[in-house]
This record gives C-alpha cells, sequence and structure tokens, in this order.
C-alpha cells in the first residue's frame, strides 16, 4: 500500500467516526422534548496538546511579591479549556464567584474558532464573520464546553456572571439553562454602557447590553443585597449627622394622598406661625402619612424636614433604619439595572497604561458590582476571559475598601502578546503604583501575584496515559499541587522533590521520582520545618503506583502531616471531566 493508500484510509476512518458521532448526536436531540439545539463542532487545539496532559508551569521572572500581608493573586497564560482543566484539580468546587466576558460573536470582535473537521483548510481557525453559516453553533461549541468546567469550579454558593450583548444573550440564556439548570437562573442584568447614540446607531440606539446571573444551587446562594442596593438606588442621596448610624436619605412627602383617615387630619404650625393642613388644605381626601403624635416624634429626632417656602413637610426616608430609628434589614431584591459605562472603563485602562486591544474595556465599577453582591471577604474570583485585567484591579479595589482577603485567578492567551502586555501589566502597575496620564504618581495597592504558563507532558491524554506519562506527569506537577495547596511560594528544589509554602505555617512538600536515593533527605526536610516552625501544616505528595499508605510509619514521629499520592488523583479528575 503507497503512501497516500494510507492517507486515504486514515482519512476515510476519521469521516466513519464523524459520522458516528454525528448520528449519535442527532439521535440525541431527536430525544429533547425542548430546549438549545445547535451543530457540536469539534474544537481543534494546538498539536502538542492534543495527546497529551495539561499542567501549569511559573513564570518566576513575572512574580510580584509584597511582604504586606495581602493576597497572592494568580494570573493564566494559556487557552481557557487547558487552564480550566487544570484548574478542575487545583480548584474544584471552591471558586465563589465567576465573572467572564466571552467574545460577543458581533462578526467583528474577531471570535476566531478552530473547526477540527477542517484544520487543513483553516490550520490557525478562522474569524466567524455574522454570514456563517455555522456562526451560532461555532460559539456555541466554543462557550459549551468551558462552561460545563466552570460549574465544576463553583462552590455550593457560587454564581457566575457573564457579560453578553444581543448577538448571542438568547442562546446564552437556553445554553446556560442546560448546563446550570433552569431553576439556577437569578437574573438577566440590564447594564447601560453608554450614554446617548453611537456612530454606528442606525435604526435604534442600543445603549445596553446584559449580564447574566446562575447560582450553583440557587438554594444555597445568598446575595449581599444591601451593598448594592444602597449604593445603586439613586433615591438615597442626602446625608446629615446621623449619616454612620442611619445612612443616607431622600425625602418623602407627608401628605398622604390615599384613603381618608380623620386621625391623619390635623393642622400643623410651622416655625413661622402659619398653619398649614394635608393636601395644602382643610379636607377630604388628604391626609397626613403620621399621626399627630409620630408626627411630634419626627421633629424631637430629626425625621422631618419643613420647607415654609413652599409650605411643605417631607419625612427623611433613611438607608439603614425604619421610620422608629430602629436599624433594619433590607430585604428588597437588588436591582436588576445598573448604570456602568464603558467609556469609564477606558479612561480608567488610559490612565494606567496605554494600548490600543481593548477599546472599551468593562470598568472595574461593574465587577465590583458582581463581588459586592455576591462574595464574601475570603471569596475566591475567577476570571477565565480576563482580557484587560479588570476582574483583577477589581478585586484588589474591593478589598482596600472593606478590608477584605479576595483572591482572584485570572487566564488569558497571549495571542498578540495581551497577557503580558496588557493583563499582566496593567496589575503590576495597580500593585506596584505608576504614573498616570497627567504625570501624577499614583501610589499601588501592593497584593502579589503569580504568573503560570499551561504547559503539557506525556504522548496520550489523561484517558490513556501510560506508565511513562504518569512519570513524566509527575516530575511535573508541583506547580499545580502547589496551586491546589494555595501555597505558591517555592523555598527548596532538588532534582528529587520541591518544598513549597504559603509564609502563613502551610507547607507542601513534593517528592516527584520513584528514585527513592533521596527519600531520606526529603524526610529530614520536613522533620526540620516541624521544629522551626509552630504547628506547621504540611501536605506531602509522593510519587507512587500504588496507596501511599506504604510510606506511612517514614512519619510517624511527625504532626500535621497529610499524605497524598501522585500522580494518579490528578489522572481521575481530568479523565471524569473529558468522559
Amino acid at each position: 500500500m503507497t503512501e497516500q493508500e494510507k492517507q486515504l484510509q486514515i482519512r476515510i476512518r476519521e469521516l466513519e467516526k464523524e459520522v458516528a458521532r454525528l448520528q449519535t448526536e442527532i439521535k440525541k436531540n431527536s430525544q429533547t422534548q425542548y430546549g438549545l439545539r445547535w451543530m457540536d463542532v469539534p474544537e481543534a487545539f494546538e498539536a502538542e496538546s492534543v495527546n497529551a496532559i495539561p499542567i501549569l508551569e511559573e513564570v518566576r521572572e513575572k512574580s510580584i511579591s509584597n511582604n504586606d500581608g495581602k493576597p497572592t493573586h494568580i494570573l493564566i497564560e494559556g487557552d481557557n479549556f487547558h487552564a480550566l482543566t487544570c484548574l478542575n484539580y487545583t480548584h474544584k468546587g471552591q471558586i465563589d464567584v465567576i465573572y467572564i466576558d466571552p467574545p460577543y460573536n458581533t462578526g467583528s470582535d474577531g471570535f476566531v474558532y478552530k473547526d477540527k473537521r477542517v484544520l487543513d483548510k483553516f490550520p490557525d481557525g478562522t474569524t466567524v464573520p455574522t454570514d456563517h453559516p455555522l456562526r451560532h453553533s461555532y460559539w456555541l461549541s466554543f462557550m459549551h464546553k468551558r462552561l460545563e468546567l466552570a460549574k465544576n469550579l463553583l462552590s455550593d454558593r457560587g454564581v457566575i456572571f457573564i457579560s453578553i450583548d444581543d448577538n448571542e444573550q438568547a442562546n446564552l440564556k437556553l445554553l446556560c439553562d442546560k448546563v446550570f439548570g433552569e431553576e439556577n437562573f437569578v437574573a438577566n442584568i440590564i447594564r447601560r454602557n453608554k450614554a446617548g447614540a453611537g456612530h454606528d446607531a442606525r435604526e435604534i440606539s442600543i445603549e445596553y447590553d446584559y449580564m447574566m446571573l446562575y447560582s450553583k444551587n440557587k438554594k444555597h446562594t445568598t446575595f449581599n443585597k444591601d451593598k448594592v442596593d444602597v449604593e445603586n438606588d439613586v433615591k438615597y442621596k442626602l446625608s446629615d449627622k446621623y449619616v454612620d448610624y442611619r445612612g443616607k436619605y431622600y425625602l418623602r412627602d407627608l401628605d398622604y394622598k390615599g384613603s381618608y383617615s380623620e386621625s391623619l387630619d390635623y393642622p400643623i404650625n410651622l416655625p413661622n406661625g402659619k398653619i398649614i393642613y394635608s393636601g395644602g388644605k382643610h379636607g377630604k381626601p388628604n391626609t397626613w402619612r403620621w399621626s399627630k403624635e409620630k408626627f411630634q416624634w419626627g421633629l424631637d429626632n430629626d425625621f422631618i424636614v419643613i420647607d415654609e417656602k413652599k409650605e411643605k413637610i417631607y419625612i427623611k426616608q433613611y438607608q439603614f433604619v425604619d421610620n422608629e430609628n430602629n436599624q433594619r434589614q433590607r430585604v428588597i431584591p437588588f436591582r436588576a439595572d445598573v448604570s456602568y459605562l464603558n467609556s469609564e472603563g477606558s479612561v480608567e485602562m488610559n490612565e494606567i497604561i496605554k494600548q490600543t486591544i481593548f477599546s472599551y474595556p468593562k470598568p472595574t465599577s461593574l465587577i465590583e458590582y458582581a463581588e459586592k453582591l455576591a462574595s464574601s471577604p475570603s471569596s475566591i474570583i475567577l476570571d477565565f476571559f480576563a482580557g484587560s485585567g479588570t476582574t483583577l484591579h477589581a478585586t484588589m479595589k474591593l478589598n482596600e475598601e472593606d478590608g477584605g482577603h479576595r483572591q482572584c485567578i485570572l487566564v488569558q492567551q497571549n495571542e498578540n502578546n495581551i497577557c503580558e502586555a496588557v493583563t499582566y501589566e496593567r496589575n503590576r502597575r495597580v500593585m506596584q503604583g505608576y504614573t498616570n496620564a497627567k504625570g501624577e504618581q499614583v501610589a499601588g495597592l501592593g497584593n502579589s501575584m503569580k504568573y503560570y504558563k499551561t504547559a503539557f507532558v506525556g504522548k496520550n491524554t489523561s484517558r490513556h496515559a501510560t506508565d511513562s506519562d504518569r512519570v513524566e506527569l509527575s516530575l511535573k506537577a508541583g506547580y499545580l499541587l502547589a496551586l491546589g495547596e494555595n501555597t505558591l511560594e517555592e523555598i527548596q528544589t532538588t532534582k528529587s522533590y520541591q518544598i513549597f509554602t504559603d509564609k502563613q505555617g502551610k507547607y507542601t512538600a513534593v517528592y516527584f521520582t520513584g528514585n527513592l536515593s533521596d527519600f531520606a533527605d526529603f524526610v529530614n526536610t520536613i522533620e526540620t520545618i516541624q521544629k522551626e516552625k509552630e504547628h506547621p501544616q504540611i501536605a506531602v505528595y509522593i510519587f507512587c503506583w500504588g496507596s501511599v499508605d506504604i510510606y506511612e510509619n517514614e512519619f510517624d514521629n511527625l504532626s500535621g502531616i497529610t499524605l497524598k499520592p501522585i500522580p494518579q488523583p490528578i489522572l481521575d479528575i481530568y479523565k471524569s471531566i473529558n468522559a
């Protein structure tokens, strides 16, 4: 058989597999009574990643370290599909808030999809125009895989915010119903993103886009409604000397135009001697909102404002207290329409770094809104379409504001040098300080950052990993393991093991080879940590073919030790998400 005939046979087998896959997909869709259907188009990845196992490697020269007690954030350079695969091992069930701003599939936003079926025709992928017959199928195939991986990362109380516009909003709603469950839909938040008609406005000026919000499990999700309602409810503009306790206030007319009540119909003496009645005159149907006794209480406790010129009387309606001066829990739903303009994001970005890739980066105020609504001060935040890095900037600002310790994980490809030159550089400057567009020095916010790249080991996928693949994975898994333990500082490396710490008394020790010639030294190193540090907690990973229990006797005299095997648990997680 000639080489050409061999290649033809290979191509025939590939097409047969594709036909079988499509037949299965058609059968599955035909059984679906209601829901979103699309042609699931297989996605092509770079050749080195197709038959390999993803890991993370640290780029040490980009590490930013500030010993200020503030969080160490994570930036991962690479395709977000592979990064999310790694995070499914390190952070499964740990993320409280995900915010993403994926490509909107407008036909002009540069959305590229690598169709595996026609990779020989479009080896670098193809930009998807509005008239492409698979435009929506490409986008849905692209998003579906990533949302499934993201769902695994959410904690029981976790939520995901997804920015989107009219091009895919309807499809995204149905896709998220499929992935997260229709019962976990929370809101489609409408955002005013610009003021006035843009130059591209035609029949109707579109000044809004959306932020879809879903819970992992709506029953377990609680929202910090008071934090966002107070700041986004424009009624509360005024303040007085009671603001720390009562909050801001707005004025309500004491005059009431509802049903008449004789007990609420009484004259009020103004300080200038005039007498006024409800509705400006004595008579039905108008009365006051408060009784005569309650009105006097309002005067005595500064809940009443009298405008003698207009002969009007108002009640101060406060944010944090009721009309008896008792602090109250706000129970009204958060507002699902907000105004955070893209122009604010552009100004904000240009103050920090000059760049031409992102015309309208999201403003930090939008991400702060999402985090205030759904995060706690110790939450882990994830953005796997990081773009200009707004989410990390917003997280640091919010931590600075409320003393929180939120940790942020960003994922961004480095196409066109975006990750290094924009995502990383913006946040480096925010951490370390920068000179703004006016030439003024802006102090840094501190915080620290670790920079990782996705990489690949082995010659087979996790499902078909050989012993050789397992050995190679163990040799290169250290940074992945350290990220999973959140012990990000590598303090010792030998040809057989690595030691990491979080600087707070937590350690990760990795013996990554089957050669035990250095194992005694490894155990001694751990014993030294035990003696020098007060009650350290040490996760000890050991390469083994079976159970790690055979090494228990080596650590009998040590406390605070947790033994864990590698590499099989990593492979098990990877196999479960690529079933």
